[in-house]
């Protein structure tokens, strides 16, 4: 963390990885967000699994779920239901860099499924794939790997291609992706998704700033930050910044950085992309990825993909 951050905010413009957002109280507040009425995403995406999990997992064939940034796992509870309707005693691998999220969402699963088998992750998905890798091999299949909540478009189009194609090696013939991805729509909708009334995604960016004091010894007060999230038109994609209000220095002793601030600098936390059928078949093709299904309400969609070199 602290050779990272020691890059990303040392560097103009300055940047802290999303993943920083999920501790404790992290995974919190973006549970919150989840529910928050302008936050359309986890329920458009919940809908669309709600109403084709079954056919999904049936076409599949899936004996198996690894879900690649599990968090809260909102939404796997109509994918296991759909392998247990097949009379199925699923395995269930959520992999996610926050302990406490697999957990508490693993504890609810049990107490519906208490036959499920699990097998937890904790690692960062863009640079632990080989700690996932190696349960992955051991879990029976055919295997559904999932990427839900367009997590994806975290990641920009080198980092997202990585990922695939960890993805893809880990892929047999049988097995089957499943993506989410929010598309594109009216800038207004998707300003308020990131800008809620509550302020929850304000608290939220914020948090970041408590992770990195903690983690790396510093002391940062959140009153000098404004949270700051707009939709880039040209590029297809939210960003959520954390702005200076006034010129300030940091000291984070544990990654041996100083930052010396300007009022109004902004430092980026985030990028969320937002994608057509084209874009998103792009994205899986440059990834080793073959789409083989698009199911969307217009304004999110799930893409089913197979390994291309299974063709």
């Amino acid at each position: 963390m602290a050779r990272e951050l020691r890059a990303t905010l040392s560097r103009r413009p300055r940047s802290i990885p999303p993943k920083y957002f999920y501790d404790d109280v992290g995974c919190r507040l973006f549970d919150a967000i989840c529910d928050l009425p302008e936050y359309y995403l986890t329920r458009a995406e919940r809908e669309l699994l709600l109403a084709h999990s079954d056919r999904i997992v049936q076409q599949a064939q899936a004996e198996s779920l690894i879900e690649i940034g599990s968090g809260m796992a909102r939404k796997t509870g109509s994918l296991l239901r759909s392998m247990r309707g097949r009379g199925i005693a699923p395995t269930y691998v959520p992999f996610d860099i926050a302990s406490e999220a697999i957990e508490r969402s693993v504890s609810a699963l049990l107490a519906e499924c208490p036959n499920l088998r699990v097998c937890g992750v904790v690692g960062d998905f863009i640079h632990d794939c080989a700690r996932l890798a190696m349960v992955a091999r051991s879990v029976p299949g055919p295997r559904l790997f999932a990427f839900l909540g367009s997590t994806i478009g975290n990641l920009d189009d080198e980092q997202a291609a990585a990922l695939l194609r960890e993805v893809a090696r880990l892929m047999i013939d049988r097995d089957r992706f499943l993506l989410g991805v929010d598309l594109v729509k009216a800038p207004d909708v998707l300003n308020a998704a990131y800008n809620d009334a509550q302020g929850v995604t304000a608290r939220f960016n914020k948090n970041v700033l408590h992770v990195l004091a903690r983690e790396l010894g510093g002391e940062i007060s959140d009153r000098f930050f404004e949270h700051i999230a707009a939709y880039d038109e040209a590029r297809e994609r939210i960003e959520m910044h954390l702005v200076s209000t006034r010129e300030q220095v940091i000291t984070l002793p544990r990654a041996d950085l100083r930052l010396a601030l300007s009022k109004g600098e902004l430092i980026l936390t985030e990028i969320s992309r937002k994608f057509t059928q084209a874009s998103a078949e792009r994205m899986l093709a440059a990834g080793g990825l073959l789409l083989t299904e698009w199911i969307t309400d217009g304004q999110f969609a799930l893409c089913v993909a197979r390994a291309a070199a299974s063709s």
